[in-house]
């Protein structure tokens, strides 16, 4: 999948709506809607910038679906671990919790 795809999905799990994105970016709805599937617009760098920092996820992650290696913000594992697991359905993730809830017993 391209950027338009990984910015649709994101958009579609974070449940955050393109004006709501266009706000927080201070891009307009125009220039959004430009970046959208079927679209053959690619983002400046820095307006991908400014998308990927409102959604906390990584440049790499927008252009190729696929966290970077080099790609070390702030409890980097978690984050690498998060959008893994974001691409998973909902059963998948009930079950992935449950799992993790257990482990969890054993260090309280």
């Amino acid at each position: 999948m391209g950027f338009a795809e990984n910015l649709r999905d994101e958009l579609e799990y974070q449940g955050m709506q393109v004006k709501e994105l266009a706000e927080r970016t201070g891009l307009s709805i125009n220039t959004l809607n430009k970046y959208r599937p079927g679209s053959t617009v690619v983002p400046t760098i820095d307006n991908a910038a400014k998308i990927a920092q409102v959604l906390h996820v990584s440049l790499d992650y927008l252009a190729t679906g696929a966290e970077s290696v080099a790609y070390r913000g702030e409890n980097a594992i978690l984050q690498t671990l998060l959008h893994k697991i974001r691409r998973f359905s909902k059963q998948d993730t009930q079950t992935i919790s449950a799992v993790v809830d257990s482990i969890a017993e054993k260090y309280r």
